[in-house]
C-alpha cells in the first residue's frame, strides 16, 4: 500500500506540474499585449565613420509597445522605409542603398529576411530606400536592429540631419512615420571647422595621414594645443602600443597612432608613401619612343604624374639626357600647365584638389639629340628616398632611325612572312609596298589585293593603280600593293602572303603615312626597305605512287607547300593528262584537291581508271601532282607538256597498273553444311577494282541460289547467312564470280551484277543437273568469248547434323581412342561435328548406370574443321564405369569411359624396372601398414578423446541449458525477496 501511495503521489505530482506548465502557457497566451511602433529611447541614429564626405554605417533601434496601431504577436513587418533624402555626397547627389547595404537583426538575432531594398522617389521625400523586411515573433519587447551601408556623410558634418522611417504592418496597413535625428561630430576633434593638411605645410590635425619618412611634424589637437610625438601610440596590429617618432621612419607600421593608443582620442594615419603614375605621355598615351620632330608640348607630349600624399608634400621633376646632365629647365615649361611651377630652378608638379595628388607639365625634346632621355619623379620635401622615387625613360629619334625587317630571308612560296617596322612613334602611321614587278606572273586583281595580310597592326590593304588612285579595274592597272601600318608604342607589325609573289628575290619598302588612308607614294621616298626571297614550295605524292588495280578506288593525297590547290596528272607516252578527279566527265578547276592549312591534301574514293583512260589497262604510268597556282600561266590546264609539267612546281610519279584479283573463303565446317538447323553459310575474301560480286550455289539436282556482295574500299566482301533451303542434300558447288577490269560478265550476259543473279537462277530448274548448270554459268562468264571474268569455286556436303566422340583421355598423357582415366585427372574429350559454331553447343556428361550425371563440361568453340575439344574435373568421382555422352541439341554419341584408381603407367621395355619398384612399392605398402596401426591406435585415442567429448558434450551442452534455467529462477526469487522486503 505505502508503493502504491507513492506511486500516486508521484504521479500526481507529474500531473499537476503539467496542469501548471500548460496553465501557465495559456495563461502566457492570454496576456500577451497588442505592439506598436514607437520611437526609441530618444538616442538617435549613430553613423561611423563621421567624417563628411566618407561612406558610413547607419544605425537605429525600433521597438514595439502597446498602441493603437498593434501588431499582434508572430506578424511580420513589411515596407520599411528609411528617408535618406537629406543625405547627400559631395556633388549633390543622393548615395543609394541595395540588398547588400542593409543588415537586420531581431533581438540579436540574424533570423530575418530582408526581401528587397529599392530607391523609389515619393511626395513624402525625394529619395528613400525601401526596405521590406519579415522579423517573426515580435512582441512588447522586441528590438530591430538595423544598419544600413553606402549612406555617404553630408559635406556639411557637424549640422543635424533629420532621418524618418515609417513602417506598415500586415494586418492594419497603417503606416507609423518617426523621425529621428543625426547629428554628425566636425572632422576636428574638438568641433567646429574641419582642418585639413596642405602640401608642404607642418601642421597635422586630428585624423589626418602622415607618410612613411616625414619629419618636421606639429601634431595640433585645435581645442587643447599641441600634440607631443610621443604621445601617439599604434591602436592595434602587430605594432600596437608603438610610440611614434619623427622623423617618421621609412618602415613605419601603418595604422592609426592616437594619443595613449587610444582611438577615441586625437590620431593620425601612417600610410606608405607612393608615386603611382609616373610618365611621359603623347595624347594621354604612354610613350617610349618618339620622333625628334614631333617631340613638343604643341603636339601633346608631357610629363605626367600621380601620387597618394599630395596633401604632404607635391612633386618635382627632373630630366636628364643619356650623359645624366640636368636639363629640366631646357625642356621644361611650367607655363605649359595649371598645375606645375618653377621654385629655387626646380620644377613641382602641384596635386589637384582630392585624396590623390595629379598633375602634368608639357615636354619638349625636339631641340635635343635624337637620344634617350630619363625623367624623375620625387617628392619635393621629404619623401624622396629611393622606395617613393619612380624614373621614366623615353628616346627620341630621327627619320633614320625608322626600320623594316622580315622574319626570315627566305620563304616558301604561299607562306606567310611577318615584317616589322621599328624606331617609329607610337600612333604613327606607315605604308608598306609591294611593287607590281614582285607579283606573280599571271596574276589577278584579286590576287594583289591579298598579298598585304589585314592582321596584327595593319589597318588597310588594297592596290593602287597606275594614276595612283585606289583600287584597279584589271591586273595590268595595278601599281602596287599596299599595307597601312599603325605604330604600338615604337613598333607596327604586319604580314604578307607569299603565294602570289615571284619565286625571285622580292622588296619591301617602307614609307610615312599622313593617316590610316594615305596610301599614296607618289613622290615619296621610301624610310627603308628590306629585300626577301620567295622560293617555290615542294609538292609530293603519298598515294598512289606504287601500284594500281584496276576498276579500284583509292585516297589520293599527299603534301604541297603552301599551296592552295593542287591537280593530277597521268600520263603514258605522250602529254600529261588531267585527271577527271570530280567525276564529272569535263577537266576544269573544279577537279583541283584543295589544300589544308597543315599543307595536306587528300580525295578519297577516286577509281582512277574512270578518272583517266590511261589507267584503264595493265602497264607502267607516269602519275604526277602539281601545284595549281602555276596552272595559271598555261592557256590550257586539262594538259600540259613535259616542259610546262617540269617548269611547274610538280612531282612526278610511277604507277604500275594491274588487273584486279579475286578470292574466297566459304564458312562450311569439315566440308559440310548442317541441313535443317545450319543451312546457312557466309562467304567472305577479297576484289579487288570491283564493286560487287555474284555469289552462286548449285545443288545436285540443279537448284540454285544465288546473291551479290558489295566489296568495301579495302577490297573485301563479306556476306553472311546465304540460305541453302532450297537446296537438297548432298554434293553442292559454291562459285563467286566479278567482272573483272571491263565491268561486264562474259561478252554480253549482264553488265552488272544484279542481272547475273537473274541470270543465273533461270538456269536452275527444268528437269537440268546440277553440272547443267555450272556449265552454263562457265560458258556464259569466265569462259565466255572475249570475256576477263574472274571465278573462285568450292564443293562440299550439305548433309544431316553430325556429332562423335573420338578421343578420350588424361590431360597428362593425350592418347587416340578412349582411355582409362584416374579419379582426380583431369578428363579431355575430342570429337567432330558438322554443326555451325555461332548456331552450336556441345554439352558432355558423365552418366552412372542410372543415368545419373555426376560430371558436366561444354563447348561452344571450334574451327571450320570440325574439331572440338572440352574437359571435366574427376576429382570428386569413385572408380568404375561410366557413360559420356556428347549432345549438340540435334546430334548425341555415347562411349564408355572407365575411372581408375590408379593409371598403368607401364612403359614395356623399362618393366623390370617398374618391378623393383613395385617391390618399393610394396614396402611402402607395409610402411602403410603400419601407418594404419598407428591409425588405430589414432582412433582409440580418438575414442577416448570421444568419451571425453561425451563428457565435454554432457558439460558444454547441458550446463549452459540448466544454468540458464536457474538464473531465471534466480532472477524470480531475488524480485519476490525485494518485494517482501519493500512489504
Amino acid at each position: 500500500m505505502t508503493n502504491d501511495n507513492n506511486t500516486r503521489k508521484k504521479v500526481n505530482a507529474v500531473f499537476f506540474a503539467a496542469i501548471m506548465v500548460v496553465s501557465m502557457v495559456a495563461v502566457g497566451f492570454a496576456a500577451a499585449p497588442a505592439a506598436a511602433l514607437s520611437d526609441t529611447d530618444g538616442d538617435g541614429v549613430t553613423a561611423s565613420p563621421d567624417t563628411a564626405n566618407e561612406t558610413s554605417t547607419h544605425s537605429f533601434n525600433v521597438t514595439y509597445s502597446s498602441g493603437d496601431n498593434a501588431v499582434d504577436s508572430g506578424e511580420n513587418i513589411t515596407n520599411f522605409s528609411v528617408d535618406y533624402s537629406n543625405f547627400n555626397n559631395a556633388e549633390g547627389t543622393t548615395t543609394g542603398v541595395g540588398n547588400g547595404d542593409v543588415t537586420v537583426t531581431l533581438n540579436g538575432s540574424d533570423d530575418v529576411t530582408v526581401n528587397s531594398v529599392t530607391q523609389e522617389q515619393s511626395t513624402q521625400t525625394d529619395d528613400r530606400a525601401l526596405i521590406d523586411i519579415e522579423p517573426t515573433d515580435i512582441n512588447a519587447s522586441s528590438t530591430l536592429e538595423v544598419e544600413i551601408d553606402g549612406i555617404t556623410n553630408p559635406d556639411n558634418a557637424g549640422s543635424t540631419q533629420d532621418v524618418v522611417y515609417e513602417s506598415t504592418t500586415d494586418s492594419s496597413g497603417l503606416t507609423d512615420p518617426v523621425s529621428l535625428s543625426l547629428a554628425l561630430a566636425a572632422a576636428t576633434g574638438g568641433g567646429g571647422t574641419t582642418s585639413e593638411r596642405t602640401a608642404g605645410g607642418e601642421e597635422a590635425f586630428d585624423g589626418s595621414t602622415v607618410y612613411q619618412g616625414e619629419d618636421d611634424l606639429i601634431f595640433t589637437n585645435q581645442s587643447e594645443g599641441d600634440i607631443s610625438v610621443g604621445e601617439l601610440q599604434k591602436t592595434a596590429g602587430n605594432a600596437e602600443g608603438t610610440s611614434l617618432s619623427l622623423p617618421i621612419p621609412e618602415d613605419a607600421s601603418t595604422g592609426t597612432y592616437a594619443v595613449d593608443g587610444d582611438s577615441d582620442n586625437f590620431g593620425v594615419i601612417v600610410q606608405q608613401p607612393r608615386i603611382t603614375t609616373s610618365e611621359v605621355q603623347l595624347d594621354g598615351d604612354d610613350i617610349s619612343q618618339i620622333a625628334t620632330s614631333r617631340a613638343t608640348a604643341d603636339n601633346g607630349l608631357s610629363i605626367n604624374a600621380s601620387w597618394n600624399f599630395e596633401e604632404a608634400e607635391n612633386i618635382t621633376v627632373t630630366v636628364e639626357d643619356s650623359s645624366g646632365a640636368d636639363i629640366t629647365r631646357e625642356v621644361v615649361d611650367p607655363d605649359t600647365s595649371s598645375t606645375a611651377t618653377e621654385v629655387d630652378g626646380d620644377i613641382i608638379l602641384n596635386g589637384e584638389t582630392g585624396t590623390v595628388g595629379s598633375a602634368s607639365v608639357g615636354l619638349n625634346l625636339n631641340d635635343q639629340d635624337a637620344e634617350e632621355y630619363t625623367v624623375v619623379f620625387e617628392g619635393s620635401d621629404d619623401l624622396d628616398y629611393d622606395s617613393v622615387v619612380q624614373e621614366y625613360t623615353i628616346e627620341t629619334t630621327n627619320q633614320d632611325t625608322v626600320t623594316v625587317d622580315t622574319a626570315e630571308d627566305t620563304v616558301t612560296r604561299g607562306d606567310n612572312l611577318q615584317y616589322t617596322v621599328s624606331g617609329a612613334t607610337n600612333n604613327d602611321y606607315y605604308t608598306a609596298v609591294v611593287q607590281d614587278s614582285d607579283l606573280r606572273d599571271g596574276y589577278s586583281v584579286s590576287d594583289a589585293q591579298g598579298v598585304f595580310r589585314n592582321v596584327e597592326d595593319t589597318s588597310q590593304v588594297g592596290v593602287v593603280s597606275q594614276n595612283y588612285s585606289m583600287g584597279a579595274d584589271n591586273a595590268s592597272d595595278v601599281n602596287y600593293a599596299y599595307a597601312i601600318i599603325q605604330i604600338d608604342g615604337t613598333t607596327g607589325v604586319g604580314s604578307i602572303e607569299t603565294a602570289n609573289l615571284d619565286d625571285s628575290s622580292n622588296t619591301l619598302d617602307i614609307y610615312e603615312a599622313g593617316s590610316s588612308t594615305d596610301a599614296n607614294i607618289s613622290g615619296e621616298d621610301s624610310v627603308d626597305d628590306v629585300d626577301f626571297d620567295v622560293e617555290e614550295g615542294e609538292v609530293a605524292l603519298d598515294n598512289p605512287t606504287d601500284s594500281y588495280t584496276v576498276g579500284s578506288e583509292v585516297d589520293v593525297n599527299g603534301t604541297a607547300q603552301s599551296a592552295d590547290d593542287v591537280a593530277i596528272y597521268g600520263r603514258d607516252n605522250g602529254d600529261w593528262e588531267l585527271l577527271n578527279i570530280d567525276d564529272d566527265g569535263d577537266l576544269d578547276s573544279d577537279d583541283y584537291i584543295s589544300v589544308d592549312s597543315d599543307d595536306s591534301f587528300e580525295e578519297e574514293d577516286v577509281r582512277l581508271s574512270d578518272a583517266s583512260n590511261i589507267y584503264s589497262f595493265e602497264g607502267s604510268y607516269d602519275i604526277g601532282v602539281v601545284d595549281a597556282a602555276d596552272l595559271n600561266e598555261v592557256s590550257d590546264a586539262s594538259s600540259l607538256t613535259t616542259s610546262q609539267f617540269s617548269s611547274a612546281s610538280s612531282a612526278r610519279y610511277t604507277l604500275q597498273v594491274e588487273p584486279g584479283d579475286l578470292t574466297a573463303n566459304f564458312g562450311t565446317i569439315n566440308g559440310q553444311i548442317a541441313d535443317d538447323v545450319d543451312d546457312e553459310i557466309d562467304v567472305e575474301g577479297t576484289a579487288a577494282g570491283q564493286d560487287s560480286v555474284v555469289i552462286a550455289f548449285v545443288g545436285e539436282r540443279g537448284e540454285v541460289t544465288a546473291t551479290t556482295a558489295s566489296v568495301d574500299s579495302d577490297d573485301t566482301y563479306d556476306e553472311e547467312e546465304i540460305s541453302l533451303r532450297d537446296i537438297s542434300q548432298g554434293s553442292v558447288s559454291g562459285h563467286v564470280i566479278s567482272a573483272n577490269r571491263d565491268g561486264e560478265f562474259g561478252e554480253d550476259t549482264a553488265s552488272n551484277a544484279n542481272d547475273l543473279v537473274n541470270e543465273i537462277e533461270d538456269y536452275g530448274g527444268n528437269s537440268r543437273s546440277g553440272d547443267q548448270v555450272r556449265s552454263r554459268i562457265l560458258s556464259n562468264t569466265v569462259d565466255d568469248t572475249g570475256s576477263d571474268d574472274l571465278i573462285v569455286s568450292t564443293t562440299f556436303r550439305l548433309n544431316d547434323a553430325t556429332l562423335s566422340i573420338n578421343d578420350v583421355y588424361p590431360e597428362e598423357a593425350e592418347a587416340s581412342g578412349v582411355n582409362p582415366v584416374a579419379a582426380g585427372e583431369t578428363l579431355v574429350v575430342d570429337g567432330d561435328t558438322n554443326r555451325q559454331s555461332d548456331n552450336a553447343a556441345i554439352t558432355l556428361e558423365l552418366l552412372t548406370e542410372e543415368d545419373n550425371n555426376v560430371a558436366a563440361a561444354d563447348t561452344d568453340e571450334w574451327d571450320n574443321d570440325g574439331q572440338w575439344s572440352a574437359s571435366m574435373d574427376t576429382s570428386d568421382l569413385e572408380t568404375g564405369t561410366y557413360t559420356l555422352e556428347a549432345d549438340d541439341g540435334e546430334s548425341t554419341d555415347r562411349v564408355e569411359v572407365e575411372i581408375v584408381e590408379e593409371r598403368d603407367t607401364s612403359d614395356g621395355d623399362d618393366g623390370s624396372d617398374d618391378g623393383d619398384d613395385g617391390s618399393d612399392g610394396t614396402d611402402d605398402g607395409s610402411d602403410g601398414t603400419d601407418d594404419g596401426s598407428d591409425g588405430t591406435d589414432d582412433g582409440s585415442d580418438d575414442g577416448s578423446d570421444g568419451s571425453d567429448g561425451g563428457d565435454g558434450g554432457s558439460t558444454d551442452d547441458g550446463t549452459p541449458g540448466f544454468g540458464a534455467l536457474v538464473a531465471l529462477v534466480a532472477l524470480v526469487a531475488a524480485a519476490l525477496l525485494a518485494t517482501r522486503r519493500d512489504n
